[in-house]
C-alpha cells in the first residue's frame, strides 16, 4: 500500500505552512472539518488556521493584527461580543478573542497530527452534524406544524359552512312550521263550525286541571322543539337529560295527529322562545355575575341614602322586569287575542308575580344573595327602604324557589300559568283564558313527565305565597305614599305608578 499522500504526512519544508482544511485524510474529510463553524465569530469555517478553526476572514485579520495588537484600544471597557455581524466593530476584542481561542503563529504545525488531535477533531465534527441533522428536523417539523396548521384553517371553513348549511335549513323548516300551523288553524276553525265544542271550565282554585284528552296521560310529548331534546344546556336546563329520547311523530307512539295537539306544541314553543328572548340576564351570562358582590363601602352608600332615592331605584328595577314579562305575554301564542280589557286585567294581577318567579334565577344560593344593578346584594344592601319584613319575605321565597333548581323551560311555562289565570276577577272571556291555562297546565306535566320531574308540582310554592308577598308589597307602596304624598309623581316611573300607585280616583291598585 503506498504511503499517504496527504500534506499532514509530508515531509515539512520550512517556511510553507500547511493548513489542516488541505488534508485528504479519510479520518477526518476537510468536507466533514468545514461543517464546524469559525471559533471566533460563528461563519463558515474554511479550516485550522494558525490552531484554530476559522474563516477566511479571522484568519487574514489574525494575520494581519497580530503584530500590532498592542496598538489597537477598546472603547467599551473590553467587553464587546464578536459574532459574524459584529465581528469589525472591535478589532482589539476581535484580537483578544483569538489569542485566547489559542490562536498563534507558533501553533502552526507541520506534520502528522497526534491521535488526541484527531479523535477531538473528529468528536467535534460528529457534533456539528448532530446539530446540523437536529436543525434539518427541526425544519421538517416546523414545515409540519404550519401543514397541520393550513389543514386546520380549511377545517374551520368547511365547519363554517356547515354551520351555514345548519342555520339555513332550521330556517326552512321554521318556514314549514308555520306553514303548517297556518293549514291547522283553518282546519281547526273547520271544524269548531262544524263541531262547536264548549270550552272547558276553569280549574277550581288552588288546583290544576286534568290532562286534556287529546293527549293520553302514558304517552311522551311531541310538543317540543329539537333544540329542547338535543341541545337542552343552551337554556339552562339542570334537570338532566334522562327520560328524554327523540320526538315521536304524529302517529306514531300513541300521539294523536290533531288540531288540539298540534296547538299544545305550538303554544309550548311560543312559551319557551318568549322566554328567552325576555329573560335578563340571559341563562349562559348569570355565571359571569357570580363573583361580583358589593364591597362593604358600597353597602354603606346605599344604606345611607334616602327612603325616597331607594325606592326610586327599586322602582325602575321592577319596572325594567315588568316590562319584559309584558313583552313576554305579547309573544305568548293566543295572548293578543284576548280583549283588550282581560290583557290589561291578566297583566295587572300576574306581572309582578311573574318577577318575584324570575327573581330565582338570579339568586345564589350559596351565599344567600340576588343579582341588583349588575352585582349580588343581600338584604342588608335595601336597609334604607324602611321594610325589612318585605325584604326578608321576598328574599326567603327566592331561596325556597332556588333550592327547586328550576330549569328555564320549567320557569317560563310557569311564568306563562301565572299570567294566564283563569281565576282572576274581572275577566271578560273567561272561558278562553282558561282554555290556554289548560293547555298550558297539559305542556307543563308533559314536561315534568319527559325529565321525571312529576314530583315538583307538590313542592311548587303555594299560590296564596305569591298573591302575599304582592299584598305586602303594595301595603308598603301605600305607606311609602302617606311618608311622602308629593314625592310618588317625582320617584316611581309611571308604569309602576299606573300598576301599584296610581291616583285615588283611578281605583284599587294591583288588581289581584
Amino acid at each position: 500500500m503506498s504511503p499517504c499522500q496527504c500534506p499532514c504526512a509530508s515531509v515539512p519544508v520550512p517556511g510553507v505552512p500547511m493548513p489542516m482544511s488541505l488534508c485528504q485524510c479519510p479520518r477526518v474529510p476537510p468536507a466533514h472539518i468545514e461543517v464546524i463553524p469559525c471559533k471566533i465569530c460563528g461563519d463558515k469555517s474554511s479550516g485550522i488556521h494558525y490552531g484554530v478553526i476559522t474563516c477566511e476572514g479571522c484568519k487574514g485579520f489574525f494575520r494581519r493584527s497580530e503584530r500590532r495588537g498592542p496598538s489597537l484600544a477598546c472603547h467599551r471597557g473590553q467587553r464587546c461580543d464578536i459574532d459574524r455581524a459584529t465581528r469589525t466593530r472591535c478589532q482589539h476584542c476581535r484580537l483578544q478573542k483569538c489569542l485566547r481561542l489559542g490562536m498563534s503563529r507558533d501553533a502552526v504545525k507541520f506534520g502528522r497530527m497526534s491521535k488526541k488531535q484527531r479523535d477531538r477533531l473528529q468528536a467535534e465534527v460528529l457534533e456539528q452534524l448532530e446539530k446540523r441533522e437536529n436543525r434539518e428536523k427541526n425544519r421538517e417539523q416546523r414545515e409540519q406544524t404550519r401543514e397541520n396548521r393550513e389543514q386546520t384553517r380549511e377545517n374551520r371553513e368547511q365547519t363554517r359552512e356547515q354551520r351555514e348549511q345548519t342555520r339555513e335549513n332550521r330556517e326552512q323548516t321554521r318556514e314549514n312550521r308555520e306553514q303548517t300551523r297556518e293549514k291547522w288553524e283553518k282546519g281547526e276553525k273547520r271544524e269548531e263550525e262544524r263541531a262547536a265544542p264548549g270550552p272547558p271550565q276553569p280549574p277550581p282554585a288552588g288546583r290544576c286541571p286534568p290532562l286534556s284528552p287529546a293527549v293520553p296521560a302514558g304517552c311522551p310529548s311531541r310538543a317540543w322543539p329539537a333544540e329542547e331534546v338535543t341541545k337542552r344546556g343552551q337554556d339552562g336546563d339542570r334537570a338532566g337529560t334522562a327520560g328524554t329520547g327523540p320526538i315521536p311523530q304524529p302517529g306514531a307512539g300513541g300521539v294523536p295527529e290533531s288540531p288540539a295537539g298540534l296547538e299544545i306544541e305550538l303554544l309550548t314553543q311560543s312559551v319557551l322562545l318568549s322566554h328567552r328572548a325576555t329573560c335578563h340576564p340571559r341563562a349562559e351570562d348569570l355565571q359571569g355575575h357570580r363573583w361580583a358582590t358589593f364591597s362593604p363601602e358600597e353597602i354603606r352608600a346605599y344604606q345611607s341614602q334616602p327612603m325616597a332615592e331607594m325606592w326610586q331605584r327599586c322602582a325602575r328595577r321592577v319596572t325594567e322586569a315588568i316590562e319584559r314579562v309584558v313583552e313576554f305575554a305579547k309573544r305568548l301564542r293566543g295572548f293578543l287575542q284576548l280583549s283588550q280589557h282581560d290583557q290589561i286585567v291578566l297583566l295587572k294581577a300576574g306581572a309582578m308575580e311573574v318577577v318575584l318567579l324570575r327573581m330565582c334565577r338570579a339568586f345564589d344560593a350559596a351565599t344567600g344573595t340576588v343579582l341588583f344593578e349588575g352585582k349580588l346584594a343581600g338584604p342588608e344592601l335595601f336597609r334604607s327602604l324602611g321594610c325589612p319584613e318585605l325584604v326578608a319575605s321576598v328574599f326567603d321565597f327566592a331561596r325556597g324557589l332556588s333550592a327547586l333548581r328550576c330549569s328555564e323551560s320549567e320557569l317560563a311555562l310557569l311564568s306563562a300559568l301565572l299570567l294566564l289565570n283563569a281565576g282572576r276577577p274581572w275577566l271578560q272571556d273567561r272561558q278562553r283564558v282558561a282554555r290556554l291555562q289548560g293547555q298550558l297546565d297539559v305542556a307543563f306535566r308533559l314536561l315534568l313527565r319527559r325529565t321525571r320531574r312529576e314530583g315538583l308540582l307538590a313542592r311548587l310554592p303555594a299560590p296564596g305565597r305569591l298573591r302575599a308577598l304582592c299584598s305586602q308589597h303594595l301595603e308598603q307602596v301605600q305607606a311609602f305614599r302617606r311618608l311622602h304624598p308629593a314625592g310618588v309623581s317625582a320617584a316611581f316611573p309611571p308604569l309602576y305608578r299606573e300598576l301599584f300607585a296610581p291616583d285615588p280616583a283611578d281605583g284599587p291598585a294591583g288588581t289581584r
